[in-house]
């Protein structure tokens, strides 16, 4: 059972190729709520993968009755890295996960990135492979998790996550690239994570 607790601190985790900066609009909606924010430093892209999840198991490291809950908040392939990272460190701070467009299965633009750059790009090999881009899925029951899928996504695809009962599911009118920059996503992620009227523009 999951029990709601509040981020303290928010940490956002943009995806592959995509500046710290394009969530900028989302924490700024945010910002009335929580005053502690941390841009996820990584590689746009060439990640050594081992690397960034174990970073990241490190940095949520904690007790989060005792240093405070964290939220955080990703765009594609950085939710890998997030789930990942949760999975992997049982002690963690983590009490809600956002979710927007995840890496869970390949769509037509990375399967066409894969078809010209093969394993180049770790990132892509990733995400083409099923197993893989679907790993860590429940990466722990016990946080409160949404998911929000673009319904015209160009480079992913959706996926049933019924049976993952801590997680609930939203789709939006939105590309790939845009469901980070909508004003009606960023109101799902704060009333999710704050309340029903935390919203503010």
């Amino acid at each position: 059972m999951t029990t709601k607790m509040p981020p303290q601190e928010i940490l956002l985790v943009p995806g592959l190729f995509e500046p710290r900066f394009a969530l900028w609009p989302l924490q700024r909606s945010l910002q009335p709520h929580c005053d502690r924010f941390e841009y996820w430093r990584d590689r746009l892209a060439f990640r050594e993968l081992n690397e960034s999840v174990n970073r990241m198991t490190r940095r949520i490291a904690g007790d989060a009755e005792r240093d405070g809950a964290i939220g955080i908040v990703t765009h594609s392939f950085g939710d890998w890295v997030a789930r990942a990272a949760i999975a992997n460190q049982s002690d963690h701070r983590v009490r809600t996960l956002v979710s927007l467009a995840p890496v869970m299965k390949a769509g037509f633009l990375a399967r066409a990135a894969y078809a010209i750059s093969g394993k180049l790009i770790p990132e892509v090999a990733v995400t083409i492979d099923s197993d893989r881009a679907a790993a860590h899925l429940d990466c722990d029951p016990q946080i409160r998790r949404m998911v929000v899928w673009s319904k015209f996504d160009e480079s992913l695809q959706s996926i049933d996550l019924t049976h993952l009962e801590n997680v609930q599911t939203r789709k939006v009118v939105a590309t790939h690239l845009t469901i980070a920059l909508q004003p009606n996503v960023h109101r799902l992620v704060s009333e999710f994570m704050f309340g029903e009227s935390s919203f503010h523009s």
